[in-house]
């Protein structure tokens, strides 16, 4: 799921942060092309009833957060669990195309050296790039009377969050600051946007790169922080179809990427192992003509993904009738986001199977990969956890996920997907 203004700069290997930017992105303007045949071999057997079962989808989870670990677009972590999804539809009998797409995109990794260590640290969305090697400078939390009087010129200012985090880049920048170092708060995810593009390195960071961060500023000790940059990803999509060139009626989906640093067991390898696991299900007494299920990449950076997926079937006049889409289901009760018949339809089952359900929005700052399809006019909704847990976050692992949940929001899903194929089918 991503979490701030569509098209923002993405940050940090090993540490969590924000995800999109002003305004949904449109699709990536690239020629999609086949990717290398998926090596990666699926964890469960493909049989069984043609229902949900949690245990199987826990098991494809495993392997993807566990396993497999973080998987931020155009990384190797990505790839693999393309691979691994890719192999798990094959083995149900779909027809399967791994696509590779690129897409301009601003994508940041930082770290910083401190009292000799070198440690992970997550970009704030805007910041500038290169090498800063100065003094650090506490500035509280980088409020009017905390950076006053400071002696800021050519150091590295250290400010504990909680000011906006584009005012306090404008004062100790203004007092003559290189680079910028934003303590985060405890359970906090380590994400940040500075609202503009700035010239000096601003990056955020938490744990036991806090704490020596900020050791160092009040000892007047010296830090090095270093911001990169690269402008170009390349990710890749999964689909599975009943037969090769089939037109996909009704698409079921969810996104197998993350953040950096987080190995995605809430955000989005729940989603991802459920589509799996709902994929099988509906194969265990035959292929369904037209019933489609795809894994995206590139979600957290903006839609990518998801926007190429729908760029092509535009190209070839084969848009689906409806899309369901799984992000976050591993926690909590289920919230139902998107079309409102599609979610009046998942409301009311819900209600026949004592699953707790309710139609929501999500503010401007979050978004999900159904927003893509519904932007090209198909009726799409996104099935989701109430609650966050630790998204975003590298305390996003396996151990924090209620099977319950899980297994819960996979029998609503394959609810709502049995009731719209129906229809869909019948149209």
């Amino acid at each position: 799921m991503t979490s701030r203004p569509l098209l923002a700069a993405f940050a940090a290997v090993s540490l969590a942060l924000a995800a999109c930017g002003p305004g949904i992105s449109s699709a990536p303007d690239t020629t999609t092309t086949a990717a290398p045949t998926a090596t990666e071999a699926p964890a469960v057997s493909t049989g069984g009833p043609p229902r949900f079962e949690g245990e199987r989808a826990y098991e494809h989870l495993r392997q993807l957060s566990s396993v497999i670990g973080t998987r931020v677009a155009g990384s190797d972590g990505e790839r693999r669990g393309a691979e691994y999804v890719a192999n798990a539809f094959t083995a149900m009998g779909y027809s399967v195309e791994t696509t590779e797409f690129s897409f301009a995109y601003e994508l940041s990794t930082a770290e910083v050296v401190a009292g000799g260590k070198t440690m992970a640290a997550s970009p704030l969305s805007g910041s500038g790039a290169g090498t800063v090697t100065a003094k650090a400078v506490a500035v509280g939390n980088g409020s009017e009377a905390g950076v006053a009087g400071k002696p800021l010129a050519g150091a590295i200012a250290v400010a504990e969050r909680g000011v906006v985090f584009g005012d306090v880049h404008d004062r100790v920048r203004a007092a003559g600051a290189v680079g910028l170092i934003m303590l985060n708060s405890d359970g906090g995810s380590a994400e940040g946007n500075l609202g503009k593009k700035v010239e000096i390195p601003v990056v955020m960071v938490d744990g036991d790169a806090r704490e020596a961060v900020r050791t160092a500023a009040r000892d007047g000790g010296s830090l090095t922080l270093t911001v990169e940059q690269t402008t170009t990803v390349t990710s890749r999509n999964v689909l599975a179809r009943p037969a090769k060139g089939q037109t996909c009626l009704l698409l079921v989906g969810g996104h197998m990427d993350t953040v950096p640093g987080a190995p995605g067991a809430l955000d989005n390898g729940s989603g991802t192992a459920s589509v799996v696991e709902l994929a099988r299900a509906f194969a265990a007494d035959g292929l369904d003509a037209g019933l489609c299920f795809a894994a995206f990449g590139a979600e957290e950076e903006g839609l990518f993904g998801s926007a190429a997926m729908v760029k092509a079937m535009q190209q070839a006049n084969a848009l689906p009738r409806a899309m369901i889409n799984l992000d976050m289901t591993g926690l909590g009760t289920v919230d139902l986001v998107g079309n409102a018949d599609l979610a009046q339809q998942a409301e009311n089952l819900g209600k026949e199977l004592g699953i707790k359900a309710m139609r929501t929005t999500w503010p401007n700052n979050f978004g999900s990969d159904h927003m893509s399809f519904q932007k090209a006019g198909v009726p799409s909704l996104t099935v989701a956890t109430s609650e966050l847990g630790k998204f975003h976050t590298p305390g996003d692992v396996l151990a924090t996920i209620d099977p319950s949940a899980l297994e819960a929001t996979g029998d609503l899903a394959y609810a709502l997907i049995a009731q719209a194929w129906k229809r869909v089918a019948q149209a």
